[in-house]
Order: C-alpha cells, then sequence, then structure tokens
C-alpha cells in the first residue's frame, strides 16, 4: 500500500489456530517510494517488533506514517511453541506524485468519421496515476475496458465534439491539471491526407497471467484509414481472445503465449503508417513441493526440492522457523532446492519456501519432524509386537448341545473417517438389522499405510483405542495421529455371547494437514441451547450462519463437567438441515459441557463454543409394601418363640462357615489363574492371530467371581488378503 506522510495504518495478522505469541518482522528500504523495489528476504536485514494489540487468533500492527523510515516490508510471525508460520510480507511505501514532463499542445484538423486518440503523458507516480480529460469543464468518459485505457477516445467524430480538450491527473493523494491542451476542429471537408497519429502511441505494455490488455492505437487521414492488426513472426492474433476495437486491439485472458510484438498497420489511399507494441508477459509465482511433512532421523543427510514456476524467474528465500537459513552452517539451500547436512533435532519444526517476483510473494511449508537417535539413557523400546512372549491359552467353556441355532452375530459397516485436525480423525459406523444378541461395547482399530513410494513392512501392525465405546455411540475420535500420512481403519463389535466380529476395513485415508493462514471453509454452529428431556437424555438446539459449501452432518461432543480433561464422547448427526438431536444414555442429575462441529467428508469445522446443560432428578421409587411384624402379647407361646432364636442362629452359623470356605477355596485357586491369564483386561491384542478380551463382567457363582471368562474375538476375515489391499 502507498500511504501519504501523516497518515496512519494498521496491519492485521489473523491464524486459524491461537497461537502462543506473535511477532513482527520489518525489512526497511533505500526506495520509499518504489513498490517494486527488490527486498530478499533471506538476505535483507530486519528489525523485530514485539506482538502489538493481541486478541487471541489476530495480532494488529499500528504504523504511523511519519516519514520515509516506515517504508519496507512487515511480516507476521506467530510461535506454536518451537514452530513458527512467517506470513507473507506486507509492503508500505510512501505516495508522491512526480513533476510533469512539458507537453506540446496539439491543434488538428480531421474529417468527420474518423476516430481521434489523444494521450497526455502522466508524471511518476505512487500509486500509478490515471488521467482525465475534459471539454469545457465536462468530463469525458473512457471507453468501456475499465481503467486499461491511459488515452482519450473519440469514435466516429462528428462537427458537435470539436472544441478545446483539456487533461489533468490525479493519483488518490494529489490532483493537478496538465499544461497540454487538444484543439480539434471536425470538418466535413477535410483536405486528403495520408494516416497520421495525433499522439504517439505507447510502444510497450506489461500484463499478468488471466488479465485483459488494451493496445491503443489509432490514426487519422483521409480517406478514413482502415487498421490492420498482426503478431510480428506470427502473423495470425490469438484465436477468440483478441478484438479489434475502436482505438486499438483487446486481448483478453492473457497467457504465456501472448508475449511478443504486435503491430497496428493504418492504411488509406494516400499511404500507410505502422506501430510496434511490446507485450511483456507476467505470472505471479507458484511452488510445488510435493510433500508438506516429512519424518527425518538424526544425523540424516536430507535433500528437499520445491518446483517453482513464475514470470519474471522468482527470487527464492528458505525459512526455517520463521527466519532465514543463510547462517546455518549445517543447511546448504540453493535456489529451489535445500540440503541438510546432517539434520538436526533444532531443525525440527516449520520448513518454508517463499517465491517473489514483481507480481506477487507466496510460499509453501514443510513440517519437519526430527526423529532423534537413542542414547544409553533412552534406548529406543522394542516394538511390542517383535517382544518375545508366551501366548495366553483360550479358556474353553464346554456348551451343552442345544438345537436351536446360534443368533447371528452382524457386523458394522465399513467405517467413514473425517478429517477434525492435522493430528485428528472421527470414524463413523453403524450396525443395520441386528434384531438377535445384544452389544457389549466397540472397539475401534487403525493402522498406518506406507506411500506410494515405500515399501510395506509387516510390523506396522493394528493399534487399537483403549477405549470401550457404549452400544449407543457410532463414532469414535481418534487423535495423535501423524499429519499428511495415510491410515485404513476397521471396527470390532463385542457381543452379549462373548464373541466378536470385525467390520471390513475402511478406504486408504489420507489425513491432509491445513496450512495455519488457511482459513476452514466449513461454517462454525452455535449451540442456542440444551433442553432437560428426562433423567437420562438432553437436547440440542444449535443454528448456522449462512454457508455455501457442502457439509454431511455434525458431530456432538459431550462430557461430564465434572471430568474435565478426559475425552469427550462424540455422536454423528447425519444431515445439514437438522438443529436439534437428543442424547440418551446419560446419568441422572449430572451436568454436561457439550459442543458442536459441522463436518464434511474432507474436514470438520472448529468446536462451537461450549454450552451446559443438566438431566433431570431420577424418578422416585415407589414405597415398598412390607408385612406388619406381629406383636407378641403375654398371651404367646413361650415355645415360638424358643424355636424362632433356634433357627436364626443356626441360620447364622451356617452362612459364617460358607463364607470362610468360600474364601479359602478361591485364594487355592488364584496362582493357578495368574499363571494362564496375562491378558489385560479390556484390551484387543492387535498383533495377536486371534483377538482376546476380558469380559466387562465377571460371571459369579455363590457369592464368589470365577476366573477366566473371556471373549474371543476372531481374527478380519480380510487379514490374509489386507497386504493386496493397500
Amino acid at each position: 500500500m502507498s500511504l501519504p506522510i501523516g497518515y496512519d495504518t494498521s496491519l492485521l495478522c489473523e491464524m486459524n489456530i491461537v497461537p502462543d505469541k506473535f511477532e513482527w518482522k520489518f525489512y526497511p528500504t533505500d526506495e520509499p517510494y518504489n513498490k517494486a523495489a527488490n527486498i530478499i528476504l533471506s538476505k535483507a536485514s530486519y528489525r523485530l517488533i514485539h506482538e502489538f494489540r493481541p486478541n487471541k487468533k489476530k495480532s494488529e500492527l499500528l504504523v504511523p506514517v511519519k516519514d520515509e523510515l516506515v517504508a519496507g516490508d512487515y511480516q507476521c510471525l506467530a510461535y506454536y511453541g518451537a514452530f513458527v508460520v512467517a506470513s507473507v510480507p506486507w509492503r508500505i511505501t510512501l505516495a508522491r506524485l512526480g513533476q510533469s514532463h512539458p507537453q506540446k499542445s496539439v491543434s488538428v484538423t480531421v474529417q468527420a468519421g474518423n476516430i481521434v486518440s489523444w494521450r497526455c503523458d502522466v508524471p511518476e507516480s505512487n500509486p500509478l496515476a490515471y488521467v482525465d480529460y475534459t471539454k469545457d469543464d465536462k468530463y469525458i468518459s473512457p471507453p468501456d475496458v475499465g481503467n486499461r485505457v491511459k488515452s482519450m477516445i473519440l469514435s466516429h467524430v462528428n462537427v458537435s465534439e470539436s472544441g478545446v480538450y483539456k487533461c489533468s491527473t490525479t493519483n488518490t493523494i494529489e490532483k493537478r491539471n496538465l499544461d497540454s491542451t487538444l484543439k480539434l476542429e471536425v470538418t466535413h471537408h477535410a483536405h486528403q491526407k495520408a494516416p497520421f497519429f495525433i499522439s504517439q502511441p505507447v510502444s510497450e505494455h506489461t500484463a499478468t497471467k488471466g488479465s485483459t490488455l488494451f493496445l491503443e492505437c489509432s490514426a487519422v487521414g483521409k480517406p478514413i484509414p482502415k487498421v490492420v492488426w498482426y503478431k510480428k513472426f506470427q502473423s495470425q492474433l490469438p484465436a477468440h481472445r483478441t478484438e479489434v476495437i475502436a482505438g486499438g486491439l483487446l486481448i483478453k485472458n492473457i497467457s504465456s503465449r501472448d508475449d511478443g510484438v504486435y503491430v497496428c498497420n493504418h492504411t488509406n489511399s494516400h499511404g500507410s503508417i505502422f506501430h510496434e507494441i511490446m507485450v511483456k508477459y507476467r505470472e505471479e509465482p507458484s511452488l510445488d513441493c510435493s510433500i508438506n511433512a516429512t519424518d527425518i532421523n538424526q544425523g540424516e543427510n536430507r535433500d528437499l526440492e520445491c518446483e517453482v514456476r513464475g514470470t519474471p524467474e522468482p527470487e527464492i528465500s528458505w525459512f526455517l522457523n520463521g527466519f532465514s537459513l543463510l547462517n546455518d552452517s549445517r543447511i546448504e539451500a540453493i535456489g529451489n532446492k535445500i540440503y541438510f547436512r546432517p539434520i538436526e533435532k533444532r531443525h525440527a519444526g516449520n520448513l518454508q519456501i517463499f517465491a517473489r517476483n514483481i507480481v506477487q510473494t507466496v510460499y509453501s511449508s514443510i513440517r519437519i519432524r526430527v526423529i532423534p537417535l537413542p542414547t544409553s539413557i533412552d534406548e529406543i523400546p522394542t516394538p511390542l509386537h517383535n517382544r518375545p512372549r508366551h501366548k495366553p491359552k483360550k479358556s474353553r467353556v464346554t456348551k451343552r448341545p442345544s438345537r436351536q441355532r446360534a443368533p447371528k452375530m452382524i457386523p458394522p459397516s465399513k467405517p467413514v473417517v473425517s478429517r477434525v485436525k492435522d493430528d485428528t480423525v472421527v470414524v463413523r459406523w453403524n450396525i443395520s438389522n441386528n434384531n438377535g444378541l445384544s452389544i457389549l461395547f466397540f472397539k475401534v482399530q487403525y493402522k498406518e499405510i506406507p506411500f506410494a513410494n515405500q515399501t510395506y513392512t509387516s510390523n506396522k501392525g493394528w493399534n487399537t483405542a483403549n477405549t470401550d465405546i457404549a452400544p449407543n455411540i457410532n463414532a469414535y475420535e481418534i487423535s495423535d495421529l501423524k499429519p499428511d500420512h495415510f491410515y485404513k481403519f476397521r471396527v470390532a463389535v463385542v457381543y452379549s455371547n462373548n464373541d466378536s466380529i470385525m467390520s471390513q476395513m475402511s478406504k486408504k485415508f489420507h489425513l491432509r494437514s491445513i496450512d495455519f493462514d488457511k482459513k476452514n471453509p466449513l461454517p462454525v454452529c452455535l449451540i442456542t441451547h440444551v433442553e432437560t428431556i428426562s433423567h437420562s437424555s438432553i437436547k440440542v438446539y444449535w443454528n448456522c450462519p449462512p454457508f455455501n459449501v457442502t457439509i454431511d452432518g455434525f458431530y456432538i461432543h459431550y462430557l461430564i463437567a465434572t471430568r474435565a480433561g478426559d475425552d469427550y464422547v462424540v455422536v454423528t448427526v447425519e444431515g445439514s438441515d437438522v438443529r436439534s438431536y437428543v442424547i440418551n444414555y446419560l446419568h441422572p442429575e449430572t451436568s454436561y459441557d457439550v459442543k458442536l462441529q459441522s463436518f464434511n467428508q474432507k474436514l470438520a469445522s472448529e468446536l462451537s463454543p461450549m454450552m451446559k446443560g443438566r438431566t433431570g432428578v431420577s424418578p422416585v421409587n415407589p414405597p415398598t409394601t412390607t408385612t406388619p411384624t406381629p406383636i407378641i402379647t403375654k398371651g404367646a407361646n413361650i415355645y415360638v418363640i424358643i424355636a424362632g432364636g433356634v433357627v436364626g442362629f443356626a441360620l447364622v452359623v451356617t452362612g459364617v462357615i460358607l463364607l470362610f470356605v468360600c474364601r479359602k477355596w478361591q485364594r487355592n485357586k488364584l496362582p493357578d489363574t495368574q499363571d494362564k491369564s496375562n491378558s489385560i483386561p479390556n484390551h484387543i491384542q492387535a498383533d495377536a492371530s486371534d483377538y482376546m478380551v476380558e469380559s466387562k463382567t465377571l460371571s459369579k457363582a455363590n457369592g464368589c467371581t470365577l476366573p477366566g471368562n473371556k471373549i474371543t474375538i476372531t481374527s478380519n476375515p480380510l487379514a490374509d488378503t489386507e497386504k493386496h489391499a493397500i
């Protein structure tokens, strides 16, 4: 932006994730009036400015424009621990309007019907100045091609347009009348004359990719000249994108093929005149780094390369965590390539490549994670699936033969996966047509899938989420995943017969990371209120702002308010038009924290502000009807009282003996049980051929707990073909 001295401006830096702090870098320039001054970010000197007016996700920097010393580039830094994101720089220059060059006034007589083009030369200006043309103090509108025209163009002039024309120039801070004038006389009986230019057309234009360019070139004469346009060394003009209009040539949707020299040739019976115009093509830089995250072992050499395009050729700068790498002896950056020789722990974080040319500055990021070398104190632990271990013997429960057919176990549907954050997903599933066994709980498993250029290794087994997921829940959030890695997921359901069945594996899911400075496009819907429905249910209501993106539904996250820090339970609400949902199976008289997200197949929105809800009071139990205790009067039989006392004493003694025997038997049985079973309660053994799960409630007999009641989760039927499915 170009500002006059005495003005103030504010620069606003906004992130989509709240950083630990903000900081600003200021790169001064010796060319305060030149918006095209070349400032090479990796080499230029700078000074740091601490955050100003911070507001969570935003930082505002107030810049008072007092003198030339404020001109230069301003870059925002957002800190996330040691991970730093640097923004594209803003440039502040000083506005001014230079001195006008002397221009000759022109007096000309033309034949009616000619196209008159007259141009006033504009002085040097920042920002670019524009020119206004008037006749008798009346403003003359330019042709309908926007601000691309710098000349006054009068199409098919007539006698009434004779007069004196003037011009003035403005650059937003100053307006100045120019000395040049045009005295125009239009007649029906002009002298025969070969074509000539009233004002010499401009000889050079620059145009950016996708823009529209107007090449001004118009001559007058008698007879009225005819104009022909062509491209030098090519003859033909770009097809379907060029149009000859009054006063020049219009080229639409500029591309690199339009670079070159264009020629306008005006001819009548008395001669011809031509003019050459050079068109220079400009294209903003673009970057393709092929990856945006990588893991590197400490001590390794690593080369990274990004494909860079742009015209003119962009200047490249490499930043690591917000600062240049030129002074790092372990790193060499040459153009679009960077070499780590070798990589160290301090190189972990956010690697950014900036590409800058006269059109624009862009950047791309690569997240680097450095895996440290093991030390004598911190050895890398042997993976669980590589450790020698003894498989627990499965206890077999002898079943009585039955003529009844066992109920069919229905597997969960193939999981559907949605991104929530850079390292978090939500896995969704359902079970349809389950009319038989009741469900005890679900388990979710996931595994990392190699990249296309990696070799599959069998030791990358399934990971199992430790949480037992309640039967009424059909979604689960998995965090601490690796951004920009591939994963597959599956769901196990454990039925009331202590057996289980696996779903099919999900499709290969790419957990893409989103840059910190890119805004999440999904709407953040706000919970309006939470209604108490019963002692075990609440109803959540919400509203959404207008949005023009596709959403598939909503995630409702809820948690008992007194358990802050625990994982939220997630339920899925399908449908973009739904605005309420009842959550069941809750504890009575309990407060819950509730949050909301919208989601689609690609990602989920930011979480809504938290809202609290509370379940109702449990219904009061009806009074129990008791048999009145008989009152023994003096006339009662004394033998009845004695007999009752003897029977009561005998029952007490018998109970004490049974309790003693039961405890002794349990102590004798316990060591043997411990030797036979070393499985973790409520845990699926992800690397065994069969999956073993302890029952959530152990069976009881005569008040004694019987050990060894296990649930067998059969192997995934697709396990043998798993490698071929990847």
